[in-house]
């Protein structure tokens, strides 16, 4: 997916710029071809079509890669306000329908509790047909210790 597929919405290009170099580097989200939908201050959106390796018998997506998926969404949505690093701290989700191999689940994060050490974000996770698969909390923490220095004054 290339930078104008990801829609911005507000956010400063330094902190949208290097939000996607930073996910777009991680291993984890090339391997599940994990995808931004869109970036805001406090929000984003993320989409992935989960592939059978990733699925239970009957083609189900396995709820690990339903949290996964919450879980990065949420800390994109921590990271976004100003580009600092959070890490998670504690995470819910509550699982409601079934999500299917090979069929979009797309999620949406927003931040709750905007603080400066402590950010608290939930999540909303929509199966193919816009059903809502599962919703979630996390609790993330700012990283002290990362040392993203090319990003300049973002830290």
């Amino acid at each position: 997916m290339k930078k104008d597929e990801v829609q911005n919405r507000g956010l400063d290009e330094g902190i949208f710029d290097y939000i996607l170099k930073r996910y777009r580097e991680a291993n984890c989200h090339q391997t599940l071809d994990l995808q931004f939908i869109y970036l805001g201050p406090g929000e984003a959106g993320m989409k992935i079509s989960p592939k059978p390796e990733y699925s239970t018998p009957g083609g189900r997506v396995h709820g690990g890669m339903i949290a996964l998926l919450a879980d990065t969404v949420m800390g994109a949505a921590a990271v976004s306000i100003e580009g600092r690093v959070y890490r998670t701290v504690d995470l819910n989700i509550n699982y409601i329908a079934p999500a299917f191999e090979e069929k979009e689940l797309r999620a949406e994060a927003v931040v709750a509790h905007p603080g400066k050490t402590i950010r608290v974000v939930e999540s909303s996770l929509f199966n193919d047909q816009g059903k809502l698969v599962a919703k979630s909390r996390g609790t993330f923490i700012r990283d002290l210790k990362s040392p993203y220095k090319e990003y300049g004054d973002l830290l």
